[in-house]
């Protein structure tokens, strides 16, 4: 089956298996259009052509939009090797930064996004000033937008055993306790039970369904039998860092947080978790394989992991 599936794609015109793919991505006669920037009659005339050549209905209409059959995901699997192939025959010159006007889009954690991004686009302006990035919040399940092409990088707190996904380590994030400079715990040797009488404000990540990111606070309190809870939980770390500055608070966050600019000058850690092996977790750079052979993606790529390198 798979030896006839790839004869009748190599029959089949470039742009009816780009229009295909898309399709498949979008599951809407429309959508798939815009996405292309062709009109939905043009859109509609390459459906009917494609249902022609493969002599199958390919996509059913639903209610909620098009349906692929078997032969249609039989079809979609073959082309997940093949368009990556043709795109590098395109692509085989020397990569060139400043000539690349590619839009990337990455969800990751708000504090990684705080501590990375600023620095990145400001390289960015100079190495390759027509690159656009778009930062989405963090999700809980980035394989599907993934998958769909909405998103074209992830930073997540789990790896990936499919193959159609590749996986980078960037780094490692455990728990560190800040307070303010003047902080009346700065310079006495305090344990964690007196650090934890003070206000706590901690860290909220999005979607974080496993529990990955906000679960140590709440072993913690659990090893300490106590039934504080955080007087606040935010997702925005420059919030946090604002009542802290002004009020005795204790910032539960992650040891990325000393990369912020001018956290240093005006935040100290007083506690941290680096020997507490259970609280850390190890962070990754996903992406799809659509984009493995992509010249202009591993560029940007090599640019996300140098940068939270440093940074964790």
């Amino acid at each position: 089956m798979q030896k006839d599936i790839s004869y009748q794609l190599n029959r089949v015109d470039l742009n009816l298996l780009v229009a295909f793919d898309c399709l498949l991505r979008e599951r809407n006669v429309t959508n798939a259009a815009k996405a292309l920037f062709v009109s939905q009659s043009a859109m509609s005339r390459s459906l009917k052509r494609l249902r022609e050549t493969f002599d199958d209905p390919l996509f059913i209409r639903t209610s909620t939009g098009l349906t692929p059959t078997s032969k249609s995901l039989e079809l979609g699997q073959e082309l997940q090797h093949i368009l990556p192939q043709l795109s590098a025959l395109f692509h085989r010159n020397q990569f060139d930064a400043r000539k690349c006007s590619d839009t990337f889009s990455i969800s990751l954690p708000t504090f990684l996004g705080s501590t990375i991004l600023p620095n990145l686009a400001l390289d960015l302006f100079e190495e390759a000033p027509d690159v656009n990035l778009i930062e989405m919040a963090a999700k809980s399940n980035p394989y599907d937008l993934l998958d769909k092409g909405k998103l074209d990088f992830a930073i997540h707190y789990a790896s990936s055993l499919d193959q159609k996904y590749q996986a980078t380590k960037l780094g490692t994030i455990y728990p560190k306790l800040f307070v303010r400079r003047d902080h009346p715990l700065v310079g006495s040797n305090t344990t964690l039970d007196e650090i934890m009488r003070y206000p706590v404000l901690a860290m909220n990540v999005e979607e974080d369904h496993k529990q990955a990111f906000n679960t140590p606070l709440q072993q913690i309190l659990l090893e300490l039998e106590s039934d504080k809870r955080p007087k606040l939980r935010s997702t925005q770390t420059h919030v946090l860092m604002e009542i802290a500055s002004r009020s005795d608070a204790v910032i539960f966050g992650m040891n990325a947080l000393s990369s912020l600019p001018d956290f240093d000058r005006r935040f100290v850690d007083i506690y941290d978790f680096v020997d507490s092996k259970q609280y850390h977790v190890d962070l990754y750079l996903l992406q799809h394989q659509r984009t493995f052979t992509s010249a202009s993606h591993q560029w940007i790529a090599s640019r996300f992991s140098e940068l939270l390198n440093n940074t964790l």
